[in-house]
């Protein structure tokens, strides 16, 4: 018998399944690498997102109540979310002062805000969660009147990224306030 020195060239039936089983192990380990990392994302966008929403908010209520004349709401409908206030207003045409209705409340869905101004309603962030709540408090020995400010936002449907404010806030404008700021006495020595 003759041997032939020629060489063959090709795969065989064998190369092409390892290559194979070797390509797919590569690609489930590069998607479960994608898959991850895009949740991480969708996740730390999620928490921004949460952590910007419940800034707007707080910072739309926090300047309605440095304004306020008037809290309107028993502390029932606080401790439920809804506050009714009176605040200051400048006509936009003159320099006279008006008073106008500001209103906060949960919608039905508990999904966003809704403040109303002057028979305007606005919807604050309808694709979040928000739980919030207000309690009237007396601070001091001259018993000036605050309000603690509960804020829960978070991300549907299933609640995931949850984050709580509580914020202090001194109502410097009520007239009861003011008459004790205005009520100084100098030091006697």
């Amino acid at each position: 018998m003759q041997q032939s020195n020629q060489k063959k060239s090709g795969f065989t039936l064998i190369e092409a399944v390892v290559s194979a089983a070797i390509a797919a192990l590569v690609f489930v380990a590069v998607s479960r690498m994608m898959v991850s990392a895009l949740q991480m994302s969708r996740t730390g966008s999620s928490h921004l997102t949460n952590l910007l929403a419940a800034d707007i908010v707080l910072q739309q209520i926090l300047l309605d109540l440095k304004q306020a004349t008037a809290i309107v709401s028993d502390d029932t409908q606080l401790a439920a979310g809804k506050l009714e206030l009176e605040k200051l207003y400048w006509e936009s045409d003159s320099a006279n002062p008006g008073l106008t209705a500001v209103s906060y409340q949960l919608p039905d869905d508990g999904r966003g805000l809704l403040r109303n101004s002057e028979g305007s309603d606005h919807r604050y962030y309808p694709d979040r969660r928000i739980s919030l709540s207000f309690r009237r408090v007396k601070v001091g020995t001259r018993n000036a009147s605050g309000l603690i400010i509960d804020l829960k936002i978070s991300t549907p449907p299933d609640e995931t990224e949850q984050h709580r404010f509580r914020r202090f806030v001194y109502l410097e404008s009520l007239p009861e306030n003011r008459a004790l700021v205005n009520d100084y006495q100098p030091v006697q020595n």
